[in-house]
């Protein structure tokens, strides 16, 4: 929930309109939506948009919440809420960035330039930012106005200091906090390690290596916007992506994207996060209580060739049929996502291959003997399994083995072929393999809810539990 108000200012400090997208009460429904609607769990809840002022306004005077979306004790029972669904609940700051209309506003606490002037940031919502000194940035969070007040009255689980991996190492030129990039370094890991030790867990926009033990999170490495990067296409350069990034410390730290997009453009994310063995994260769902806006019960129209972009976001004889489109793509998505991010998380990447020349479908192993195998190329394609025999996948489909756990989006899995791709996970409840499980859950996202299982043909319209033969 990254702007729950939004306040625009002008670089004249002139107020040019306001905007509440959510109040804290509609975020604590959101969160109870998701919870006991669509039955989702392992949620990292975000609120940004919370302080005086709302989102990128006014900083480093965080304090108190702003009272359009409820104040202080709004907040707080928001946060209360969103942990009641077994969330864990995080708050977004700034102190990099400094705004003039502050309170706390002053030149004193700037980097400046050799020459002595200011160094300007970004014109955002709260207007013209001017960037703080790392050094003098812990000063500002540790005031007992900031991060200590947050923490004793609104009891987060984690916490969200923006920007402060975003940018390269600075300098600052003011005598009486000089800065190398060195420094600069130090100091962004001495605030990352001060919010972790006040709030518990903490992350960060980008991502660093050299934060990595200072962080529980990084906020834009896996995606932005729904593509790979910011604007660089790797096919224009001859190239094709590869998480090496991932590939070094996918045990060490989550990774999550960042920023909006649209569902229905993302099913090339949703393969490519499969292959990282990493979350989703969600973003832009629409203002107030999203679901109820008629719009969003919209079923986009399939494209005309093999390739749908919007595969995830379907939901026809599958669990979510009926819900508004992004709580299908939500559903869809975390029901493979989350369970092969759960029995990755601690694993390495042993092995990153291509089964292909083009290098579109690559095949994942990783040190625990989980597989996973996505189709990035625009036709279908086939593969063998040792336990499942044929698997054909189509464009974005994909092929998630855990032991445990089994993931598929496929024309054909296990001897049974479907005329349009079918979306299935198989969960192992007695956490045997899933071949001697007496007790497998089966979820069924979207297309012919037919499922051969045990040498039987069994019906999933939503989830069900499939119990061996005594």
């Amino acid at each position: 929930m990254w702007t729950a108000l939004d306040r625009r200012v002008g670089e004249d400090l002139v107020e040019k309109s306001v905007t509440v997208h959510w109040t804290f009460d509609e975020v604590a429904q959101i969160a109870e939506h998701l919870k006991h609607d669509l039955k989702l769990d392992d949620m990292l809840f975000h609120l940004g948009g919370w302080t005086n002022g709302g989102y990128d306004c006014r900083h480093p005077d965080i304090m108190p919440a702003n009272p359009e979306c409820g104040g202080n004790e709004g907040l707080a029972a928001c946060a209360q809420r969103v942990q009641a669904c077994g969330y864990l609940f995080c708050l977004h700051d700034n102190y990099q960035d400094m705004y003039r209309d502050a309170p706390s506003w002053g030149e004193q606490w700037l980097q400046k330039d050799p020459d002595g002037s200011l160094v300007t940031g970004g014109l955002w919502l709260g207007g013209r930012a001017y960037i703080t000194c790392s050094r003098e940035a812990v000063r500002l969070a540790k005031r007992p106005q900031n991060l200590t007040q947050v923490r004793d009255m609104i009891h987060p689980d984690l916490y969200f200091i923006d920007t402060t991996y975003a940018v390269a190492p600075q300098e600052c030129y003011d005598p009486r906090h000089p800065l190398t990039r060195q420094d600069d370094i130090y100091w962004k890991a001495a605030i990352s390690d001060y919010a972790r030790s006040i709030i518990g867990m903490f992350g960060s926009e980008c991502g660093r290596e050299w934060a990595v033990p200072h962080a529980d999170f990084f906020e834009g490495l896996a995606s932005v916007c729904g593509k790979d990067f910011h604007f660089l296409k790797p096919d224009e350069l001859d190239g094709c992506s590869v998480p090496f990034f991932d590939m070094v410390f996918h045990d060490c730290i989550a990774i999550y994207g960042k920023y909006g997009y649209h569902p229905a453009e993302m099913a090339s994310q949703i393969i490519r996060h499969a292959a990282m063995g990493r979350t989703l994260y969600y973003h832009s769902v629409g203002d107030h209580l999203y679901w109820e806006d008629p719009a969003t019960r919209v079923e986009l129209p399939t494209t005309s060739g093999l390739a749908d972009p919007a595969i995830f976001t379907r939901a026809h004889n599958g669990w979510a049929e009926g819900f508004c489109l992004w709580d299908r793509f939500i559903k869809n998505t975390q029901e493979v996502l989350g369970p092969l991010n759960k029995r990755t998380s601690q694993a390495i990447i042993n092995l990153y291959e291509f089964l292909d020349e083009a290098r579109l479908i690559p095949k994942t192993t990783f040190s625990n003997s989980v597989t996973v195998v996505v189709n990035g190329s625009g036709k279908n394609y086939t593969l063998s399994s040792t336990c499942w025999g044929e698997v054909i996948l189509p464009p974005y489909g994909l092929l998630i083995e855990a032991g445990n756990f089994i993931a598929f989006l496929a024309h054909s899995w296990n001897g049974y072929y479907y005329q349009n791709p079918g979306l299935f996970t198989l969960t192992s409840l007695d956490n045997k393999p899933l071949l001697d499980s007496n007790h497998v859950r089966v979820f069924h996202g979207f297309g012919d809810a037919s499922l051969m299982w045990n040498g039987k043909v069994h019906e999933v319209r939503r989830e069900e539990v499939i119990n061996k033969n005594p």
